[in-house]
C-alpha cells in the first residue's frame, strides 16, 4: 500500500527525485488541478440551475460577495483535497482513483456543509439570493469561512489511513461541532447575529467566521492521526472543544475590557458596524483556535 502523501516527495531532506517520482508528482498536481476545476464547474452548474451565472455576477455586475464566496470554495477544495488525500493504489490507475474519490468526497461534504451553515447558522436567510442578488458581503464571509473551516475538518478526519467509514463519521462529528459552537456563540452576543448579517453588517459576520475557523482548527488537530478507540477519541474531542469554548468566552471578555477601553464589542459591532472591531474579535477567537490546535498536535 502506498499511503504517503505526494507532498512527502518534495521534502527538503529527501533524496533527489527519480524521473518516476517527478512524473508521479506532476501527475498528482495536474489531477488535483483538474478535480478542483471540475468542482468549480459543477458548483457553477448548480447556480445556473437556480437561474444565476456566477461568472456574469462577478464580471458584469462587479459582485464582490460572489467573488469572496467563490474564493472560499476554491481554497477549501484545495485544502480539503490535498490535506485529505491518502493513496492506496499501487498503479497509476489505482492512484488516480484514490485522488478522484477523495475529490468527490471533499466536494460533496463542502456542498453539505454550505447547506447546513445556510439553513441553521444563518437560519431564515435565503443565502443564495442574498449573495447573488443583493451582493451581501456579510453572508458571503460567513459562508466562505464555513467552507474553509470544513476543509480543515476534512484534513483532520480524512488525512490518515483508517477505514473510510470511520473517517466519514469523524467528518460528520466535525460538522456538528462547527454548527453547534457557531450557534453557541450567537447565544453569547447581545445582538441578533443573523439579523445583523441580513442587513449587511460585515462587522457581525467577521466574528462568526472567526468562530467557524477556530472550531475547524481544533477539530482538525483533535481528530487527526491515529486514534485510541471510539470512546477515548470522542471524549477527547468533547474536552478539546469545551476548553476552546471556555477560552473563547474568557478571551472575548478580556479583549472587550482591555483592548477597547471605553467601548464594547456589542456597541461597536451592532450599533456602529465597526468592521475593525469585528476583525479584532475574529482575530481573538482565531488565536484561541490556533493555540489549542498547537498544543493538540
Amino acid at each position: 500500500m502506498f499511503s504517503t502523501s505526494p507532498s512527502a516527495l518534495l521534502a527538503v531532506d529527501a533524496p533527489p527525485l527519480t524521473p518516476e517520482e517527478i512524473g508521479r508528482t506532476a501527475a498528482f498536481f495536474l489531477g488535483a488541478f483538474l478535480i478542483v476545476a471540475l468542482a468549480k464547474v459543477l458548483r457553477d452548474l448548480i447556480a445556473r440551475r437556480q437561474g444565476r451565472s456566477l461568472g456574469d455576477l462577478i464580471v458584469q455586475r462587479d459582485n464582490v460577495a460572489v467573488g469572496v464566496e467563490m474564493a472560499g470554495f476554491v481554497l477549501a477544495m484545495v485544502l480539503g483535497l490535498l490535506g485529505s488525500l491518502v493513496v492506496y493504489g499501487n498503479t497509476w490507475y489505482g492512484q488516480a482513483g484514490d485522488l478522484l474519490l477523495t475529490g468527490g468526497i471533499v466536494f460533496a461534504v463542502l456542498i453539505l456543509s454550505d447547506q447546513l451553515i445556510s439553513r441553521i447558522v444563518l437560519r431564515g436567510l435565503d443565502c443564495n439570493a442574498a449573495v447573488a442578488d443583493d451582493a451581501n458581503l456579510a453572508v458571503a464571509i460567513v459562508r466562505a469561512t464555513g467552507n474553509v473551516a470544513t476543509a480543515l475538518v476534512l484534513r483532520g478526519a480524512l488525512g490518515h489511513d483508517s477505514p473510510l467509514g470511520e473517517r466519514l463519521v469523524w467528518v460528520a462529528l466535525g460538522l456538528v461541532a462547527l454548527v453547534g459552537l457557531s450557534l453557541a456563540y450567537q447565544v453569547l452576543t447581545r445582538y441578533d447575529d443573523v439579523a445583523e448579517v441580513r442587513h449587511k453588517n460585515v462587522a457581525a459576520a467577521l466574528p462568526m467566521g472567526g468562530i467557524l475557523l477556530a472550531v475547524g482548527l481544533v477539530v482538525e488537530a483533535a481528530v487527526g492521526g491515529e486514534g485510541s478507540g471510539w470512546g477515548p477519541d470522542l471524549i477527547a474531542l468533547v474536552l478539546d472543544l469545551s476548553v476552546s469554548a471556555i477560552l473563547i468566552v474568557v478571551l472575548r471578555w478580556t479583549a472587550d475590557k482591555l483592548l477597547l477601553p471605553g467601548a464594547t464589542f456589542h456597541d461597536e459591532i451592532a450599533r456602529d458596524k465597526n468592521a475593525g472591531v469585528g476583525m479584532l474579535e475574529a482575530g481573538t477567537t482565531l488565536a484561541v483556535g490556533l493555540a489549542v490546535a498547537y498544543f493538540l498536535n
